[in-house]
Protein backbone atom coordinates (compact mmCIF):
# COMPACT_ATOMS: atom_id res chain seq x y z
CA UNK A 1 0.00 0.00 0.00
CA UNK A 2 2.37 2.50 0.94
CA UNK A 3 5.09 1.57 -1.96
CA UNK A 4 1.64 2.23 -4.35
CA UNK A 5 1.21 5.37 -2.42
CA UNK A 6 5.02 6.59 -3.06
CA UNK A 7 4.66 5.48 -7.01
CA UNK A 8 1.40 7.83 -7.49
CA UNK A 9 3.27 10.70 -5.75
CA UNK A 10 5.92 10.22 -7.99
CA UNK A 11 3.68 9.84 -10.50
CA UNK A 12 1.82 13.08 -10.29
CA UNK A 13 5.04 14.76 -9.68
CA UNK A 14 6.57 14.04 -12.92
CA UNK A 15 3.45 14.01 -14.79
CA UNK A 16 2.95 17.73 -13.74
CA UNK A 17 7.03 18.32 -14.51
CA UNK A 18 6.69 16.68 -17.91
CA UNK A 19 5.81 19.04 -21.83
CA UNK A 20 4.86 16.00 -23.79
CA UNK A 21 1.46 14.75 -22.23
CA UNK A 22 -1.39 16.85 -21.56
CA UNK A 23 -3.58 14.30 -19.54
CA UNK A 24 -3.06 11.71 -16.90
CA UNK A 25 -6.16 9.22 -16.55
CA UNK A 26 -6.31 7.73 -12.84
CA UNK A 27 -8.16 4.46 -12.73
CA UNK A 28 -9.52 4.61 -8.74
CA UNK A 29 -12.17 3.62 -6.25
CA UNK A 30 -14.43 6.30 -4.71
CA UNK A 31 -11.92 5.60 -1.43
CA UNK A 32 -8.49 5.15 -3.57
CA UNK A 33 -9.57 8.48 -5.52
CA UNK A 34 -9.20 10.50 -1.77
CA UNK A 35 -5.71 10.09 -2.26
CA UNK A 36 -3.88 12.28 -5.10
CA UNK A 37 -6.30 14.71 -4.22
CA UNK A 38 -4.91 15.03 -0.87
CA UNK A 39 -1.77 14.96 -2.50
CA UNK A 40 -2.81 17.61 -5.44
CA UNK A 41 -3.87 20.23 -2.52
CA UNK A 42 -0.44 19.20 -0.76
CA UNK A 43 1.06 20.37 -4.34
CA UNK A 44 -1.02 23.51 -4.26
CA UNK A 45 0.41 24.23 -0.99
CA UNK A 46 4.40 24.16 -1.72
CA UNK A 47 4.60 24.30 -5.40
CA UNK A 48 5.04 27.78 -6.69
CA UNK A 49 6.12 26.57 -10.10
CA UNK A 50 2.62 26.03 -11.05
CA UNK A 51 -1.44 27.10 -10.74
CA UNK A 52 -3.32 24.68 -9.33
CA UNK A 53 -7.31 24.27 -9.74
CA UNK A 54 -8.98 20.99 -7.70
CA UNK A 55 -12.25 20.11 -8.14
CA UNK A 56 -12.80 16.79 -5.75
CA UNK A 57 -16.84 18.09 -5.92
CA UNK A 58 -18.58 14.33 -6.03
CA UNK A 59 -20.18 14.42 -9.84
CA UNK A 60 -23.73 13.03 -9.68
CA UNK A 61 -23.24 13.80 -13.32
CA UNK A 62 -21.37 15.88 -15.85
CA UNK A 63 -23.59 18.74 -16.23
CA UNK A 64 -23.40 18.87 -11.54
CA UNK A 65 -19.83 18.58 -11.73
CA UNK A 66 -19.19 21.51 -14.22
CA UNK A 67 -21.77 23.26 -11.97
CA UNK A 68 -20.03 22.49 -8.96
CA UNK A 69 -16.51 23.74 -10.87
CA UNK A 70 -17.76 27.13 -11.42
CA UNK A 71 -19.20 27.56 -8.49
CA UNK A 72 -15.69 26.65 -6.80
CA UNK A 73 -13.81 28.85 -9.76
CA UNK A 74 -15.52 31.91 -7.87
CA UNK A 75 -13.29 31.89 -5.02
CA UNK A 76 -10.49 30.45 -6.51
CA UNK A 77 -10.38 33.83 -8.75
CA UNK A 78 -10.40 35.54 -5.67
CA UNK A 79 -7.33 33.20 -4.62
CA UNK A 80 -5.51 33.60 -7.55
CA UNK A 81 -5.89 37.39 -7.81
CA UNK A 82 -4.67 37.63 -4.86
CA UNK A 83 -1.66 36.16 -5.47
CA UNK A 84 -1.27 37.55 -8.41
CA UNK A 85 -1.36 41.48 -7.12
CA UNK A 86 1.06 40.26 -4.46
CA UNK A 87 3.65 39.53 -7.03
CA UNK A 88 2.23 43.05 -9.25
CA UNK A 89 0.87 41.29 -11.54
CA UNK A 90 -2.60 41.87 -13.48
CA UNK A 91 -5.50 40.38 -11.78
CA UNK A 92 -8.16 38.46 -13.92
CA UNK A 93 -10.95 39.76 -15.42
CA UNK A 94 -14.15 38.09 -14.48
CA UNK A 95 -14.58 34.60 -15.60
CA UNK A 96 -16.40 34.01 -19.04
CA UNK A 97 -20.26 34.22 -19.05
CA UNK A 98 -20.64 30.59 -20.57
CA UNK A 99 -18.29 29.03 -17.89
CA UNK A 100 -21.47 29.75 -15.11
CA UNK A 101 -24.26 29.31 -17.93
CA UNK A 102 -25.83 25.75 -16.91
CA UNK A 103 -27.80 25.81 -20.22
CA UNK A 104 -24.27 25.19 -22.47
CA UNK A 105 -23.12 22.10 -22.60
CA UNK A 106 -20.48 21.00 -19.83
CA UNK A 107 -17.81 20.27 -22.10
CA UNK A 108 -17.87 24.15 -23.74
CA UNK A 109 -17.96 25.91 -20.72
CA UNK A 110 -14.74 23.52 -19.21
CA UNK A 111 -13.07 24.29 -22.46
CA UNK A 112 -14.13 28.09 -22.05
CA UNK A 113 -12.46 28.47 -18.28
CA UNK A 114 -9.41 26.81 -19.42
CA UNK A 115 -8.63 28.68 -22.61
CA UNK A 116 -9.70 31.56 -20.31
CA UNK A 117 -6.94 30.55 -17.85
CA UNK A 118 -4.42 29.39 -20.46
CA UNK A 119 -5.12 33.17 -22.08
CA UNK A 120 -4.98 34.91 -18.67
CA UNK A 121 -2.98 33.11 -16.13
CA UNK A 122 0.57 34.80 -16.73
CA UNK A 123 3.49 33.05 -18.31
CA UNK A 124 5.07 30.85 -18.02
CA UNK A 125 3.95 28.88 -14.91
CA UNK A 126 1.79 25.80 -16.44
CA UNK A 127 -1.62 25.30 -15.05
CA UNK A 128 -2.41 21.93 -13.12
CA UNK A 129 -6.52 20.76 -13.47
CA UNK A 130 -7.23 18.00 -10.60
CA UNK A 131 -10.45 16.82 -11.72
CA UNK A 132 -11.19 13.76 -9.37
CA UNK A 133 -14.45 13.92 -8.29
CA UNK A 134 -15.00 12.03 -5.03
CA UNK A 135 -17.90 10.29 -6.52
CA UNK A 136 -19.28 9.66 -9.90
CA UNK A 137 -22.90 9.12 -10.34
CA UNK A 138 -23.27 8.80 -14.22
CA UNK A 139 -20.10 8.02 -15.69
CA UNK A 140 -20.99 8.69 -19.57
CA UNK A 141 -22.19 12.59 -18.55
CA UNK A 142 -19.13 12.69 -17.05
CA UNK A 143 -16.44 11.15 -19.56
CA UNK A 144 -18.56 13.38 -22.21
CA UNK A 145 -17.46 16.22 -19.78
CA UNK A 146 -13.62 15.36 -19.93
CA UNK A 147 -13.79 13.70 -23.32
CA UNK A 148 -12.07 16.75 -25.06
CA UNK A 149 -9.10 16.40 -22.57
CA UNK A 150 -8.70 12.32 -23.89
CA UNK A 151 -7.01 14.21 -27.28
CA UNK A 152 -8.97 11.57 -29.28
CA UNK A 153 -7.61 12.53 -32.42
CA UNK A 154 -4.35 15.12 -31.53
CA UNK A 155 -3.64 17.39 -28.81
CA UNK A 156 -5.09 21.01 -29.48
CA UNK A 157 -3.19 23.92 -29.39
CA UNK A 158 -5.42 25.26 -26.12
CA UNK A 159 -4.07 22.26 -24.21
CA UNK A 160 -0.91 24.01 -23.74
CA UNK A 161 0.51 25.01 -20.38
CA UNK A 162 -1.96 22.73 -19.07
CA UNK A 163 -2.04 19.18 -17.08
CA UNK A 164 -5.66 17.41 -16.73
CA UNK A 165 -5.45 14.65 -14.01
CA UNK A 166 -8.99 12.78 -14.40
CA UNK A 167 -10.25 9.64 -13.00
CA UNK A 168 -11.93 6.68 -14.29
CA UNK A 169 -14.64 4.72 -12.71
CA UNK A 170 -14.64 1.36 -11.05
CA UNK A 171 -14.53 -0.86 -13.41
CA UNK A 172 -12.95 0.93 -15.76
CA UNK A 173 -14.16 2.31 -18.48
CA UNK A 174 -12.30 5.27 -19.88
CA UNK A 175 -8.88 3.46 -19.46
CA UNK A 176 -9.77 -0.11 -21.73
CA UNK A 177 -10.81 2.46 -24.82
CA UNK A 178 -7.78 4.72 -24.73
CA UNK A 179 -6.03 1.05 -25.22
CA UNK A 180 -8.22 -0.51 -27.84
CA UNK A 181 -8.14 2.91 -29.67
CA UNK A 182 -4.36 3.09 -29.10
CA UNK A 183 -4.71 6.53 -27.66
CA UNK A 184 -0.75 7.39 -27.25
CA UNK A 185 -1.46 11.05 -26.51
CA UNK A 186 -2.36 10.53 -22.46
CA UNK A 187 -0.96 8.56 -19.56
CA UNK A 188 -2.49 6.02 -17.47
CA UNK A 189 -2.47 4.59 -14.16
CA UNK A 190 -4.72 2.32 -12.19
CA UNK A 191 -4.91 2.90 -8.21
CA UNK A 192 -4.77 -0.75 -6.69
CA UNK A 193 -6.28 0.19 -3.50
CA UNK A 194 -8.83 -1.61 -1.86
CA UNK A 195 -10.93 -0.38 0.85
CA UNK A 196 -9.82 -2.76 3.34
CA UNK A 197 -5.97 -1.76 2.97
CA UNK A 198 -7.04 1.92 2.43
CA UNK A 199 -8.45 1.74 5.98
CA UNK A 200 -5.38 0.08 7.36
CA UNK A 201 -2.91 2.78 5.49
CA UNK A 202 -5.05 5.74 7.25
CA UNK A 203 -4.52 4.01 10.36
CA UNK A 204 -0.54 3.58 10.31
CA UNK A 205 -0.97 7.07 8.77
CA UNK A 206 -2.39 8.61 11.85
CA UNK A 207 -0.35 6.69 14.47
CA UNK A 208 3.46 7.53 12.56
CA UNK A 209 4.55 9.53 14.94
CA UNK A 210 7.22 10.37 12.39
CA UNK A 211 4.90 11.92 9.98
CA UNK A 212 4.24 15.97 10.44
CA UNK A 213 1.42 16.42 12.67
CA UNK A 214 -0.96 17.77 9.62
CA UNK A 215 -0.70 14.59 7.75
CA UNK A 216 -1.87 12.58 11.09
CA UNK A 217 -4.78 14.77 12.12
CA UNK A 218 -5.91 14.91 8.14
CA UNK A 219 -5.60 10.84 8.11
CA UNK A 220 -7.50 10.72 11.23
CA UNK A 221 -10.48 13.37 9.53
CA UNK A 222 -10.39 10.26 6.29
CA UNK A 223 -11.05 7.54 8.94
CA UNK A 224 -13.96 9.73 10.60
CA UNK A 225 -15.45 10.16 6.90
CA UNK A 226 -14.77 6.46 6.30
CA UNK A 227 -16.50 5.12 9.92
CA UNK A 228 -19.69 7.64 8.89
CA UNK A 229 -19.69 5.64 5.23
CA UNK A 230 -20.07 2.23 7.60
CA UNK A 231 -22.10 3.65 10.12
CA UNK A 232 -19.61 3.60 12.59
CA UNK A 233 -21.39 6.76 14.21
CA UNK A 234 -20.00 7.13 17.80
CA UNK A 235 -16.31 6.17 16.27
CA UNK A 236 -16.81 8.98 13.53
CA UNK A 237 -18.03 11.30 16.46
CA UNK A 238 -15.14 10.82 18.46
CA UNK A 239 -12.87 11.22 15.73
CA UNK A 240 -14.69 14.51 14.38
CA UNK A 241 -14.12 15.98 17.80
CA UNK A 242 -10.32 15.38 17.88
CA UNK A 243 -9.91 16.46 14.27
CA UNK A 244 -12.40 20.16 15.29
CA UNK A 245 -10.07 20.54 18.23
CA UNK A 246 -6.62 20.65 16.74
CA UNK A 247 -7.80 22.42 13.64
CA UNK A 248 -9.16 24.95 15.67
CA UNK A 249 -6.33 25.71 17.64
CA UNK A 250 -4.04 25.97 14.51
CA UNK A 251 -7.15 28.52 13.13
CA UNK A 252 -7.76 26.25 10.11
CA UNK A 253 -10.98 27.09 9.85
CA UNK A 254 -12.29 25.47 6.90
CA UNK A 255 -11.07 21.94 8.02
CA UNK A 256 -12.65 22.64 11.26
CA UNK A 257 -15.93 23.95 9.45
CA UNK A 258 -16.04 20.65 7.65
CA UNK A 259 -15.68 18.70 10.87
CA UNK A 260 -18.42 20.34 12.60
CA UNK A 261 -21.01 19.49 9.45
CA UNK A 262 -19.34 15.98 9.71
CA UNK A 263 -20.41 15.84 13.23
CA UNK A 264 -23.76 16.71 12.22
CA UNK A 265 -24.35 14.54 9.52
CA UNK A 266 -22.87 11.61 11.45
CA UNK A 267 -25.48 12.56 14.47
CA UNK A 268 -28.52 12.99 12.00
CA UNK A 269 -27.78 9.86 10.45
CA UNK A 270 -27.41 8.38 14.18
CA UNK A 271 -30.77 9.51 15.17
CA UNK A 272 -30.10 12.90 17.18
CA UNK A 273 -31.75 15.51 15.18
CA UNK A 274 -31.43 17.89 18.42
CA UNK A 275 -27.68 17.79 18.63
CA UNK A 276 -27.33 17.38 14.73
CA UNK A 277 -29.00 20.61 14.56
CA UNK A 278 -26.09 22.30 17.24
CA UNK A 279 -23.38 21.23 14.97
CA UNK A 280 -24.66 22.97 11.92
CA UNK A 281 -25.23 26.01 13.90
CA UNK A 282 -22.04 25.98 14.94
CA UNK A 283 -20.37 25.70 11.69
CA UNK A 284 -22.33 28.08 10.18
CA UNK A 285 -21.77 30.64 13.03
CA UNK A 286 -17.63 29.38 11.90
CA UNK A 287 -18.49 29.89 8.04
CA UNK A 288 -19.82 33.52 8.96
CA UNK A 289 -16.48 33.81 11.12
CA UNK A 290 -14.26 32.39 7.47
CA UNK A 291 -16.38 34.65 5.23
CA UNK A 292 -16.51 31.03 3.53
CA UNK A 293 -19.55 31.17 1.92
CA UNK A 294 -19.18 27.51 0.41
CA UNK A 295 -19.07 25.81 3.73
CA UNK A 296 -22.02 28.64 4.94
CA UNK A 297 -24.33 27.37 2.18
CA UNK A 298 -24.37 23.76 2.67
CA UNK A 299 -24.43 24.52 6.77
CA UNK A 300 -27.69 26.81 6.24
CA UNK A 301 -29.42 23.86 3.95
CA UNK A 302 -28.65 21.55 6.36
CA UNK A 303 -29.59 23.33 9.24
CA UNK A 304 -33.06 24.39 7.70
CA UNK A 305 -33.65 21.01 7.06
CA UNK A 306 -33.20 19.61 10.50
CA UNK A 307 -35.48 22.53 11.75
CA UNK A 308 -37.93 21.87 9.19
CA UNK A 309 -37.40 17.74 10.52
CA UNK A 310 -37.91 19.22 13.98
CA UNK A 311 -40.93 21.05 13.61
CA UNK A 312 -39.07 24.42 13.81
CA UNK A 313 -40.73 26.11 11.27
CA UNK A 314 -40.14 29.85 11.30
CA UNK A 315 -36.56 28.87 12.02
CA UNK A 316 -36.24 26.63 8.77
CA UNK A 317 -37.95 29.24 6.96
CA UNK A 318 -34.79 31.75 7.96
CA UNK A 319 -31.99 29.22 7.11
CA UNK A 320 -33.59 27.93 3.59
CA UNK A 321 -33.80 32.09 2.55
CA UNK A 322 -30.30 32.29 3.49
CA UNK A 323 -29.38 29.80 1.95
CA UNK A 324 -30.86 30.74 -1.22
CA UNK A 325 -29.22 34.31 -1.13
CA UNK A 326 -25.81 32.63 -0.94
CA UNK A 327 -26.31 30.40 -3.50
CA UNK A 328 -27.31 33.06 -5.59
CA UNK A 329 -24.18 34.88 -5.11
CA UNK A 330 -22.35 31.90 -5.44
CA UNK A 331 -24.04 31.22 -8.92
CA UNK A 332 -25.03 28.14 -7.73
CA UNK A 333 -28.82 28.00 -9.37
CA UNK A 334 -29.47 24.07 -8.47
CA UNK A 335 -28.90 24.80 -4.63
CA UNK A 336 -30.69 28.09 -4.92
CA UNK A 337 -34.10 26.86 -6.25
CA UNK A 338 -33.66 23.74 -3.80
CA UNK A 339 -33.63 26.25 -1.23
CA UNK A 340 -36.36 28.24 -2.67
CA UNK A 341 -38.59 25.10 -2.72
CA UNK A 342 -38.06 24.43 1.36
CA UNK A 343 -38.36 27.78 1.72
CA UNK A 344 -41.91 27.70 0.06
CA UNK A 345 -43.02 24.72 1.92
CA UNK A 346 -42.23 26.39 5.75
CA UNK A 347 -43.70 29.35 4.25
CA UNK A 348 -46.76 27.83 3.59
CA UNK A 349 -46.90 25.70 7.11
CA UNK A 350 -47.02 28.94 8.47
CA UNK A 351 -49.90 30.34 6.97
CA UNK A 352 -47.97 33.04 4.50
CA UNK A 353 -49.67 32.16 1.02
CA UNK A 354 -48.56 34.94 -0.83
CA UNK A 355 -45.05 34.62 0.00
CA UNK A 356 -45.10 30.53 -0.75
CA UNK A 357 -46.77 31.39 -4.06
CA UNK A 358 -44.12 33.77 -4.67
CA UNK A 359 -41.41 31.48 -3.76
CA UNK A 360 -42.03 28.64 -5.43
CA UNK A 361 -43.05 30.31 -8.78
CA UNK A 362 -40.02 32.47 -8.82
CA UNK A 363 -38.00 28.94 -7.58
CA UNK A 364 -39.84 26.59 -10.38
CA UNK A 365 -38.94 29.79 -13.03
CA UNK A 366 -35.57 29.26 -12.61
CA UNK A 367 -35.63 25.98 -12.54
CA UNK A 368 -37.03 26.02 -15.78
CA UNK A 369 -34.17 28.60 -16.71
CA UNK A 370 -31.44 26.17 -16.09
CA UNK A 371 -33.05 22.81 -17.15
CA UNK A 372 -33.62 21.76 -14.03
CA UNK A 373 -36.83 19.99 -14.81
CA UNK A 374 -37.23 17.63 -11.96
CA UNK A 375 -37.43 20.30 -9.19
CA UNK A 376 -39.72 22.30 -11.78
CA UNK A 377 -41.67 19.68 -11.54
CA UNK A 378 -41.56 19.34 -7.39
CA UNK A 379 -42.66 22.72 -7.06
CA UNK A 380 -44.92 22.54 -9.67
CA UNK A 381 -46.84 19.99 -7.53
CA UNK A 382 -46.68 21.44 -4.93
CA UNK A 383 -48.51 24.99 -6.20
CA UNK A 384 -50.89 22.61 -7.80
CA UNK A 385 -51.65 21.18 -3.99
CA UNK A 386 -52.16 24.49 -2.49
CA UNK A 387 -54.44 26.01 -5.48
CA UNK A 388 -56.64 22.67 -5.38
CA UNK A 389 -56.84 23.35 -1.18
CA UNK A 390 -57.67 26.61 -1.79
CA UNK A 391 -60.27 26.25 -4.19
CA UNK A 392 -58.18 27.94 -7.02
CA UNK A 393 -58.63 25.42 -9.63
CA UNK A 394 -58.16 27.49 -12.71
CA UNK A 395 -54.44 28.14 -11.55
CA UNK A 396 -53.76 24.59 -10.83
CA UNK A 397 -54.88 23.48 -14.43
CA UNK A 398 -52.38 26.26 -15.29
CA UNK A 399 -49.77 24.55 -13.82
CA UNK A 400 -50.70 21.28 -15.00
CA UNK A 401 -50.75 22.59 -18.46
CA UNK A 402 -46.67 24.30 -17.55
CA UNK A 403 -45.92 20.45 -16.68
CA UNK A 404 -46.75 19.35 -20.17
CA UNK A 405 -44.43 22.48 -22.00
CA UNK A 406 -41.65 21.71 -19.44
CA UNK A 407 -42.05 17.55 -20.65
CA UNK A 408 -41.38 19.47 -23.88
CA UNK A 409 -38.53 21.84 -23.21
CA UNK A 410 -36.83 18.52 -21.23
CA UNK A 411 -36.76 16.70 -24.49
CA UNK A 412 -35.27 19.23 -26.74
CA UNK A 413 -31.95 20.85 -26.80
CA UNK A 414 -31.19 23.18 -24.51
CA UNK A 415 -30.30 26.44 -26.33
CA UNK A 416 -27.37 28.36 -25.20
CA UNK A 417 -28.45 31.85 -22.98
CA UNK A 418 -26.90 34.42 -20.81
CA UNK A 419 -25.38 33.45 -17.84
CA UNK A 420 -27.08 32.80 -14.36
CA UNK A 421 -27.33 36.17 -12.42
CA UNK A 422 -27.80 37.41 -8.66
Amino acid sequence: MQRAADALVGTLREFINQPDYPTLVLGATDAAVALPNRTLYSFSQEDEDHYFLLFPNPAPNGAAYMDAIAQALVPQREALNAGLVARGAEPLPPWPLEVEDSRIPPDKRLRAAIEFCGAHLPQPDDIVWGLLPAEIGDMASYQALIAPLLAPTTVEPWMDRHRFIVRDADPNVIIPELYQAKNNRLLVMELDFSNESYERELHRTALDKALPHDDRVFAFFQLACLDFAFKRYPDAIEKYGHCFNYYSSKGNKPLATLCLKGAGDTTLQGGKPVEALKFYQQSIALSMQDKNMMTLQQGLQSAGQTSMDLGKIEDAEGYFKHSSQIAGKLMNPHAKVDAMERQGQCEWQLGKFQEAQETWTNGKNLARQFGYYERAYSILDRLIAMYRVSGMSRQASECEQEKLVIANEAAAPAPPGAAYGR
